[in-house]
This record gives structure tokens, sequence and C-alpha cells, in this order.
């Protein structure tokens, strides 16, 4: 469900899928750049010092999150957690309950 590239704007966005949310994003589940046109997200987290694997849900609502940054730039250049958490949720759910 996850793509590896899409286009928003007519711009090629790359998604890129790493290990460790510790090691390669400061701690963070995900981020997003506009600058470099990418979505990163991470696979494991680390809780109490064991490495937990995140769940397929988790990892594409962590993407939806940061879609929803992509979003938010062209729309009025709303980097907010508000917008992206509401966006990722609504859009999570829409997903999940389609038949």
């Amino acid at each position: 469900m996850i793509p590896k590239e899409f286009v928003i704007n007519n711009i090629k966005y790359k998604v890129n899928i790493l290990e460790s949310s510790e090691k390669d994003l400061d701690y963070n589940l995900g981020d997003y750049c506009n600058i470099l046109h990418e979505i990163r997200l991470a696979k494991n987290v680390r809780i109490e010092e064991e490495d937990i694997e995140l769940s397929e849900d988790n990892l594409l609502l962590t993407f939806l999150h940061e879609l929803g940054h992509c979003f938010g730039y062209y729309y009025n250049d709303d980097n907010s957690e508000e917008f992206a958490n509401a966006f990722s949720h609504f859009m999570f759910d829409y997903i999940k309950s389609k038949k």
C-alpha cells in the first residue's frame, strides 16, 4: 500500500523505508522533506531498550501523516502537526473501511 514513489504537483517524491527510528530518523517514526522530495519511514522503533518492528498499519499511518505534511505544504503552507494528524487518520479510516 505504501508506494516507492508518487507525484504531487508535478513533482516526483520518493519514499524510503529505513531500519531504525533511533539511528536513522533521530527517534522519529517518519519525516517529510520538500527540498529533497522525500518521505522517510522507520521500520523499527526502540522502546525501553528493545527494538520493536512497526505493524503494517502503524507504518501506513506514519506514511499518511508524512503525506499530510506534503499536501499541507501545497495548501496554504500548512506544516502543522494538527493538519497532518487529521489527514492521516481520516485517510487511514477511509482506506481501511472501504469495500
